[in-house]
Formats: C-alpha cells, sequence, structure tokens
C-alpha cells in the first residue's frame, strides 16, 4: 500500500456549485476514512524516540523506515499532538502525512541522503508499526510534562516501544554546539537537561518498553543492531532488508568534539555526566 492511498481530502465552501463539491469531497473523505482504517487495521504498536539532536537517530528511524510493515515520520513531533488532544487516528493519519512529506524530499535532511535501495520508504505491506523519530524534542515535552508518557499510552491504545540512541557525548554535545547551540555551554546545559529527563522516563517504562542503542556500535555492526530493533518493535527482519539498509550505512572516521576548544571545566561535566549514567560507561574524550 502507497501512502498516497490514506491521503485525507479537503473541503469547499460556498453556492450550488461549491454544494456539488461538499457532497464530492464528502464522499472522498469517507473512502478516505475507510482506506485509513483499512491501513491501521493490522497496528501493532507505537513507536517513538527518546534522547538528543545530533546523535544519528535521524539514520536509524529512515532505516526502520524503509521496513515492510514499519512507518517511522521524520520529525512530526509527535507528542505534541497527543498533548493537544488529536483522536489516536487523526495522529496516524499525521504520521503518514509527514512520511508523504518526506518521500517527496527524496529522503534528504540535513545534507544527508537517507534513500534505502529497493525497500519499502513510502509504501507498506502489511502497517504494524507506527511512530515518529524527533528525539530531542520528545524529550524535552515529557520532561516539561512527566504525565504526557501516560496519556500517550492512553491515546494509542496499544503497546509503546522507545528507541533511546546514545552516541559519545562529546561528539553529541559538540555537534549540537556547531549547529545551532552557539557554543559549548549552552550544549552541554541542554544536554544535561535531556539526560536527567531520559533518565527519568526511564523509570516510567517497563523493561521491554525501552531500547538503548549505542550509535558507534550500530555504525559498525548494521545488521546486528537493525535486527535487535526490529526484534524489539515485534516483526521480521529479512536478510534482504538488512544487507539493504547495511549498504547506507559507514563507520564515522571524524570526531565532532576535535573540532572545538574544551575548556577543563567542559571536559569535566562530560566526564561527571558519564561516570553517573550507565548507558554512557565506557565513553572517553580520548577513546
Amino acid at each position: 500500500m502507497t501512502m498516497d492511498s490514506v491521503n485525507m481530502g479537503p473541503g469547499a465552501p460556498g453556492g450550488w456549485n461549491a454544494r456539488v463539491r461538499r457532497v464530492s469531497s464528502a464522499g472522498r473523505a469517507a473512502v478516505d476514512s475507510l482506506r485509513l482504517r483499512r491501513a491501521l487495521a493490522d497496528l501493532e504498536r507505537f513507536c517513538f524516540f527518546v534522547g538528543y539532536a545530533r546523535s544519528g537517530s535521524t539514520l536509524i528511524g529512515a532505516l526502520l523506515n524503509a521496513h515492510p510493515e514499519v512507518v517511522v515520520a521524520n520529525e512530526l513531533d509527535v507528542l505534541r499532538q497527543v498533548d493537544l488532544g488529536l483522536s489516536r487516528n487523526r495522529i496516524f493519519s499525521l504520521l503518514l502525512d509527514r512520511e508523504r512529506q518526506f518521500a517527496a524530499m527524496g529522503y534528504q535532511w540535513t545534507g544527508y541522503d537517507y534513500t534505502v535501495p529497493g525497500q519499502y520508504q513510502g509504501r507498506f505491506e502489511r502497517l504494524r508499526v507506527i511512530g515518529d523519530k524527533r528525539a530531542g524534542r520528545s524529550t524535552h515535552r515529557l520532561g516539561e510534562n512527566p504525565e504526557l508518557l501516560d496519556l500517550v499510552r492512553s491515546t494509542v491504545g496499544m503497546p509503546i516501544r522507545v528507541i533511546h540512541v546514545v552516541r559519545n557525548p562529546f561528539d553529541n554535545v559538540a555537534t549540537m554546539a556547531r549547529r545551532g547551540q552557539r557554543g559549548l555551554s549552552p550544549a552541554i546545559a541542554n544536554y544535561l537537561q535531556l539526560s536527567r529527563t531520559v533518565d527519568c522516563i526511564r523509570t516510567r517504562l517497563e523493561p521491554d518498553e525501552l531500547l538503548d542503542v549505542r550509535y558507534e556500535s550500530f555504525t559498525e555492526h548494521p545488521e546486528q543492531h537493525l535486527l535487535e530493533l526490529c526484534t524489539f518493535l515485534g516483526v521480521h527482519a529479512s536478510a534482504d532488508y538488512l544487507k539493504s539498509c547495511a549498504s547506507l550505512v559507514h563507520p564515522s572516521t571524524t570526531r565532532s568534539r576535535d573540532t572545538l576548544l574544551w575548556s577543563p571545566a567542559e571536559r569535566f561535566e562530560i566526564e561527571a555526566v558519564i561516570e553517573r549514567r550507565p548507558v554512557l560507561a565506557g565513553y572517553e574524550f580520548d577513546a
């Protein structure tokens, strides 16, 4: 099924011709609604990301989105839609719309090409998992309103799966600083706030609801980690799917941390957060 097969149509106001158009539009809306219900009939899980900007979650989300039973939209900010009180089906329709938009952009994002050759971006066979990739913003929203997690559960009415991508915090912070945070100190403060929120979210999730993924390990062994991610989401990963996705992944040979000048105090702040967060164990500035 293509994304266009569940598109939603607009109405039209005024006059006799407009009345005819309204009847026609109502008919199209009914058909679109039926198509949407059919598309969503097999849904089993709802997925979203938490974590940090510039962590590698866009790549992972794009690869999952290439699976024949998964749609992971790029940057809808789905928790905002939940917080606004939108219905389950309206939220899922927006996720499908967002995926259509990403497809129209050729899966180009922040200078990178996320096209997976020969797979299911822009379409699906049987939709079993739907979700959104906007890790930093989702984390901020949950930090501002921890009860939003319960609202997500009640709105989607199905098991949730939360993906938390980490990378070396020194690289993560440096990339954040270079692309919008205007210096290391604001980027460090943002990273520390997000880290505290993720740790709080962890306490509110069941063990089978959260998966930690180390970006560096993912790029070294993409097929292994994609298989783990698909198992986490409850879908089968074919050898062809894993191979196609792995062809898009290359281990990073650059270290963002080396592009900026760190003060001893700034390095100490990151070393301290690594020390107290088990999920970051083993990361160092010089490793």
